[in-house]
């Protein structure tokens, strides 16, 4: 435990870390006061959708929906925040020339590597919150609170959550977010055992989660048979807690996919750890 919180320490205590905050702070901020400007054009767009079948009053731009339409508009943005420590946990090491000094210490390989391995999640999930409290913070303070209304409109249909149980679906969505979010973090932390310095890590898994996202959306028979094999295909599970009936049997099965993705790929950096040659 102490060895967790030494390199959780260490992760902090790097000014890139704060980067990331810094500009989800930035973002959601500027996109919530430019929505708050502009929220009269949105609430017409959006009830032009309604309109010929609907009769819908009340606060339909609310903090809830503001929050929803963020978190699906940062579902490429929060991976590159992310990498941007889980890159570099282990990378940083070689690229500081202090390797070979952290693995000649009496803890052991294998306790060094979990440790930075559970010091990225603890990074990733306090991201994650952090994207989930100021959203929702600034969200509720613009916009109010309300019934949340989603129109799928790629599958012709809405979805309506009373106000009563969308705080414990939004919750319940963080939550799968950041599940999602730590297969990211599983990959750059693998590259930063293989790398050298903290470039590759991180460009290497914005490409493998850009390519797969590509790949994932080509509208080819090919690629939709090719969809369930990869991990981007189940990264926002977390959206199906907005779903109505919420589909708890898709949910688990995502969940347990990026659970063994996570497995798999600590593995992996587990082995390439404890066999680094600290004389290279």
């Amino acid at each position: 435990m102490k060895l967790f919180w030494f390199e959780t320490f260490k992760a902090f205590s790097r000014w890139r870390t704060y980067i990331s905050f810094g500009f989800i702070a930035l973002i959601v901020i500027m996109t919530e006061v430019v929505m708050k400007l502009s929220a009269s054009e949105i609430l017409d767009r959006m009830m032009k959708s309604f309109q010929k079948d609907f009769l819908i009053y009340g606060n339909v731009l609310n903090g809830w929906f503001i929050t929803a339409f963020i978190m699906n508009s940062l579902h490429i943005h929060i991976p590159f925040f992310i990498t941007l420590v889980a890159g570099d946990i282990v990378s940083s090491e070689a690229t500081a020339g202090t390797v070979r000094l952290l693995l000649i210490r009496p803890p052991s390989r294998s306790k060094i590597i979990t440790a930075k391995y559970l010091a990225t999640l603890f990074y990733t999930t306090g991201l994650v919150i952090f994207l989930a409290l100021i959203c929702t913070a600034f969200g509720l303070l613009f916009f109010g609170g309300g019934d949340l209304i989603m129109n799928y409109q790629t599958q012709f249909r809405i979805i309506f959550i009373p106000e009563a149980e969308v705080p414990t679906r939004m919750l319940l969505a963080f939550t799968a977010a950041v599940w999602s979010m730590t297969v990211v973090a599983s990959i750059a932390f693998l590259f930063s055992t293989l790398a050298e310095n903290s470039i590759g890590p991180i460009i290497g898994t914005m490409a493998v989660v850009i390519v797969f996202l590509v790949l994932g959306n080509f509208p080819f028979d090919f690629f939709r048979m090719l969809s369930p094999y990869l991990f981007t295909t189940y990264m926002v599970f977390w959206q199906r807690f907005l779903d109505d009936p919420i589909p708890w049997q898709e949910i688990a099965r995502s969940a347990m996919i990026l659970g063994l993705h996570n497995v798999g790929l600590f593995s992996i950096a587990y082995v390439v750890f404890n066999r680094k040659d600290i004389k290279s």
